[in-house]
């Protein structure tokens, strides 16, 4: 049985390290101010930078370690869609270097420098962590992990920290969307429900709330949430990451009043009944305090962060010239 716990932990430090600053400078035929990396040696090469066969093969060595653990030592030979998982694995993993590389280039070309001050906290904060970690530290070793990879590598997550930034600054400039999302997306839902075993016991709930019995009454004779029947089956108001994600899809689209087709969770099946909704503008007329105004705001920025960090990207693409070399890597598997 594999250990969650310790999975997680790891592949947070893999993703921490897993930035930009991974690739260097290249010039005719080796990279200029980096010794024994050629072109001959590149996975790819976005602009002037390569990113080298042996910096590709430390993090698929990462990857590889951390979901074998999760998932079994034969994870590599398993299939998505048709395809070997090893190899899926190399496709994203030479995606995300090349993705890194183009962030790289552009916040360097911005004019940003790096402080020593600011490196300094950032590499000892990454190497404490690594020191606390004795096994996944282990396991750096290895696999080849030098503290010169290290250094790039933090370089790297300081400048995804300023293209983080400038992705937010575009999302801001976006004062109409801001606003409608504000006016329009709900933050909070109050709802009831009706907590069941099994979908037969739910569909004959549910055909007696359409035939006009009530809410109340049916909760206290079928519900085996102990929690809210002495209540209805009122949850109250909650908000976004509360609740399972069957129960709030639910929950956050169904209309005011009505009552849902049985819901399906972990718990067993819920009759859904949405009493109302609240956005971050009736919020605000409800003089709720701003510090939960301004988390409900910052929610709705960061649900925006995926759409406008891709189209920068994107654009970042459409004007580099990239070349990649996947044949170079070849994935090990098992069996």
């Amino acid at each position: 049985m594999p250990n969650l716990k310790r999975v997680t932990a790891l592949l947070l430090v893999v993703l921490m390290i897993a930035l930009t600053g991974c690739s260097t400078k290249s010039g005719d035929s080796t990279t200029e101010g980096t010794t024994g990396v050629s072109k001959e040696n590149a996975v790819a090469i976005v602009g002037d930078d390569v990113v080298d066969v042996d910096t590709f093969n430390i993090y698929y060595a990462m990857y590889e370690t951390a979901y074998k653990q999760y998932y079994g030592d034969d994870i590599l030979n398993q299939e998505v869609d048709g395809v070997k998982f090893a190899d899926v694995m190399r496709e994203d993993i030479l995606q995300m270097l090349v993705n890194d590389s183009l962030i790289r280039s552009y916040v360097l070309s911005t004019g940003y420098t790096i402080t020593d001050e600011l490196f300094k906290e950032k590499f000892d904060e990454l190497k404490a962590l690594l020191e606390e970690d004795t096994e996944t530290k282990a396991m750096y070793d290895s696999i080849g992990v030098t503290d010169a990879f290290l250094e790039k590598q933090v370089q790297g997550s300081i400048l995804m920290d300023e293209f983080t930034k400038v992705v937010d600054g575009l999302i801001d400039a976006e004062t109409a969307r801001l606003e409608d999302l504000y006016a329009n997306e709900p933050v909070q839902v109050s709802a009831r429900h009706i907590l069941v075993d099994d979908e037969a016991t739910a569909l004959e709930v549910k055909a007696k709330l359409d035939a006009g019995e009530d809410f109340s009454e049916l909760v206290t004779a079928y519900s085996k949430d102990t929690g809210s029947v002495s209540a209805g089956g009122d949850l109250g108001y909650f908000s976004r990451g509360q609740m399972v994600t069957e129960f709030e899809n639910v929950a956050f689209s169904q209309p005011i009043g009505e009552i849902s087709e049985p819901v399906q969770t972990t718990y067993g099946y819920h009759i859904i009944k949405v009493e109302d909704r609240l956005t971050v503008n009736q919020l605000i007329e409800s003089g709720e305090e701003e510090a939960v105004i301004n988390d409900y705001k910052q929610q709705l920025k960061d649900s925006l962060y995926n759409e406008f960090y891709q189209k920068k990207l994107d654009e970042l693409k459409a004007a580099a010239s990239i070349e990649t070399f996947i044949e170079k890597v070849t994935p090990k598997t098992e069996g």
